[in-house]
């Protein structure tokens, strides 16, 4: 099935980053391996791959800006490997952009069900991502970054910015945003849009404080500010 599948394993540990290369060698993945930092110049640096498998706590690499990194330059599925069980770290990778996660102890079974699960997903579910300035947003993994940065956003948020991302040109009316992100304009009161709003322009603006993103139009819209 993953024939050709271009792999590059991230691990420090030589031992297991060679027993996930020669189980994966099995399946007919194509691997590469960095087991040391200055390895990534080599591997990673002029090459895209099909999926990378990366340990959360590789030395020199700070995983999340990893993540998202290699998100901005291609889509790779990535699964990371923790040896932690903190479900508000595992969530905070998955907002960086990774697809899926492995805690320790996993097989290596694990490893190759996770990889083939995401892969079917995205077959099924082709991935959307839309681009704006530096904000990439991925409404198939549900993940979201600006300047290179994760956002941890709300639900809400996520609906809104991905409304106004989708038209980037088209001003929406605060009636309209608020019946696309709770269902119903029975209850809109003109002041909860401008609320998610605010806080969503202040994560925008936390990530990156020298351009604008959102902005108003007219007495009652609001676009992307080109």
């Amino acid at each position: 099935m993953f024939s050709q599948f271009q792999a590059l394993i991230i691990h420090s540990d030589k031992q297991i980053n060679n027993q996930i290369k020669e189980y994966l060698d099995q399946k007919d993945y194509i691997c590469n391996q960095v087991i040391q930092y200055i390895d990534l110049q080599n591997y990673y640096d002029n090459h895209n791959y099909d999926c990378v498998i990366i340990e959360d706590n590789f030395p020199r690499i700070k995983t999340k800006d990893f993540i998202v990194q290699t998100k901005l330059k291609s889509q790779p599925i990535i699964i990371a490997l923790s040896d932690t069980l903190s479900s508000d770290y595992l969530e905070s990778l998955l907002n960086a952009g990774a697809d899926d996660y492995l805690t320790v102890p996993y097989t290596l079974k694990d490893l190759d069900a996770k990889i083939q699960s995401v892969y079917k997903n995205g077959i099924l579910r082709p991935r959307q991502i839309y681009r704006f300035k530096d904000i990439v947003l991925d409404t198939t993994a549900r993940t979201c970054s600006c300047h290179a940065k994760p956002l941890n956003l709300t639900k809400n948020e996520f609906k809104l910015l991905t409304i106004l991302i989708s038209h980037p040109y088209q001003p929406f009316t605060i009636s309209y945003l608020f019946e696309q992100v709770w269902g119903s304009s029975i209850y809109e009161d003109g002041t909860s849009i401008p609320a998610l709003l605010s806080n969503l322009i202040m994560k925008l603006r936390i990530a990156n404080n020298e351009d604008e993103y959102i902005k108003r139009f007219g007495k009652d819209s609001y676009k992307m500010a080109f």
